[in-house]
């Protein structure tokens, strides 16, 4: 059976870019647990039960990383695989937008329209 690329025994630093601010202060915590969906199978399972959930639930008091800031940070950070974190970003955030525009609206739906992917990840 092959072995999957997130679940390697390997684990590498996942760096964060000049840009990235998250790294300290209330969502470092969360910062951190999106960098671990990476290499790790249940952060990565939290990451894609925040993005179902973002529309259901209330996390305007929780210190969370929001999904309209998911792409920047997928960008802000070297990945050991940038393509399949891409798709992951892109996915969640798609998600969440989409778990939004079920309960609010037409002001979510104008967004989903015009949502832009990232794609300016290099290896």
């Amino acid at each position: 059976m092959g072995e999957s690329r997130l679940a390697s025994p390997v684990v590498t630093s996942i760096r964060c870019g000049k840009g990235c601010a998250l790294r300290t202060g209330p969502l470092a915590t969360h910062h951190d647990r999106l960098l671990a969906a990476e290499t790790d199978l249940e952060a990565l399972l939290e990451f894609m039960e925040l993005a179902v959930t973002w529309g259901e639930l209330d996390y305007s008091t929780s210190d969370v990383v929001p999904p309209a800031m998911w792409a920047a940070f997928c960008e802000q950070h070297t990945w050991r695989d940038p393509a399949t974190m891409e798709r992951i970003f892109d996915l969640a955030t798609d998600l969440a937008l989409r778990s939004q525009a079920g309960s609010a609206g037409t002001d979510t739906l104008a967004a989903l329209r015009s949502f832009r992917p990232c794609h300016h990840l290099t290896s």
